[in-house]
């Protein structure tokens, strides 16, 4: 029996994931300023008075889940792809060297199988790349949503201080002081409700993308493996008469 060398080592793609660029755990910036009030947690008590949640916490909730696990993905995807990729490579290179030597009828439906094969191979690869273009676009969305409502939460956080300094002020003054003290506070419980806003359309806005990212993942899974088990496998080995 004749042995031909592959061309490429595809388990070589195999490697460990790696993060992508562009990427922020988005839990960190929320994180950072949990850590930074952890004295001062009666802020947000505060906070409470004048709006439906504790935003730090719902901001929590809203992206809880391993996304750094997740961005990793991108490069899995990636790599699994070049996997196919060199396999699709050795079975063109094989058949070619194998045409050299070998004629006849089964010689002629081997090369139309692994022809097929290969080319299967590599619309799985496009497949498995497109999917990773997506993990990227949603782990990188996910990523600045969390930088997003975390610079909320740190304008919020500027705000409620004030407004505790000038109710502070306010208390212990009158006259003139008093009556700048309340225009201070009203000022800054408006920027309160206006960073929540902001915070529950970023959400919002990220959960709708995630979600047709999440379709759009399904769809080139379902097609990609379609493809490969409608592929036929051969019933039994090719048993050569004259060896």
């Amino acid at each position: 029996m004749t042995h031909f060398a592959d061309v490429t080592e595809p388990t070589a793609c195999l490697v460990p994931p790696a993060e992508p660029e562009e990427f922020l755990d988005p839990m960190k910036p929320l994180n950072d300023v949990a850590e930074l009030l952890s004295p001062s947690g009666w802020l947000f008590k505060l906070a409470e008075l004048y709006l439906p949640k504790d935003p730090v916490k719902w901001a929590k909730e809203s992206f809880a889940g391993d996304w750094e696990a997740y961005a990793r993905c991108v490069s899995a995807w990636q790599a699994t792809g070049r996997a196919c990729d060199g396999v699709a490579r050795n079975l063109r290179s094989g058949s070619a060297r194998i045409d050299v030597t070998w004629d006849g009828n089964a010689a002629g439906a081997a090369a139309l199988y692994f022809a097929a094969l290969a080319g299967n191979l590599v619309d799985f690869r496009t497949a498995l790349d497109a999917m990773g273009v997506e993990y990227l676009a949603i782990a990188q969305a996910v990523s600045a949503a969390g930088e997003a409502v975390g610079d909320c939460l740190g304008a919020i956080v500027d705000a409620l201080i004030a407004l505790a300094l000038a109710a502070a002020v306010e208390a212990a003054s009158g006259g003139t002081a008093a009556v700048a003290a309340a225009a201070l506070g009203t000022e800054e419980l408006l920027t309160i409700l206006r960073e929540w806003e902001r915070m529950v359309r970023c959400v919002a806005a990220v959960q709708a993308l995630v979600h047709a990212g999440h379709g759009t993942l399904v769809r080139l899974g379902t097609e990609a493996l379609a493809g490969l088990n409608a592929f036929p496998l051969p019933g039994a080995s090719y048993d050569h008469p004259a060896v």
